[in-house]
């Protein structure tokens, strides 16, 4: 994966046509179409994916989840502002890279 450097290697003064911030779902594709014919940037926050063995594969799912401890886990723990318990994804990818969705439901009262 040489495409992929840590930003603070990049020299300090660059050009770029297009910076997108977050891979994601539409990021990725997003980037790579420009990239084309366009100097692009995409900054992803996270790990690359490749570096742990529960991600990307169909029987680490649950593994990935539960690995939420620490800065460099593929997972982040939280609660929103109204106590709802989730998970948020923190590696290249995004939750597609642990092949998962996140998302909350609210209360009908909120």
């Amino acid at each position: 994966m040489k495409f992929v450097v840590n930003a603070t290697e990049l020299p300090p003064e660059d050009y770029f046509d297009y910076i997108i911030v977050g891979g994601r779902t539409v990021g990725y594709p997003l980037a790579a179409t420009l990239s084309f014919n366009h100097h692009v940037l995409l900054l992803e926050r996270g790990e690359v994916p490749l570096a742990n063995p529960s991600v990307m594969r169909q029987g680490g799912f649950i593994p990935t989840l539960r690995q939420s401890d620490s800065s460099y886990s593929p997972t982040e723990a939280l609660s929103s502002e109204e106590g709802v318990l989730k998970a948020r994804d923190r590696i290249l990818g995004g939750s597609s890279a642990i092949n998962a969705g996140f998302y909350s439901r609210v209360y009908d009262e909120f």
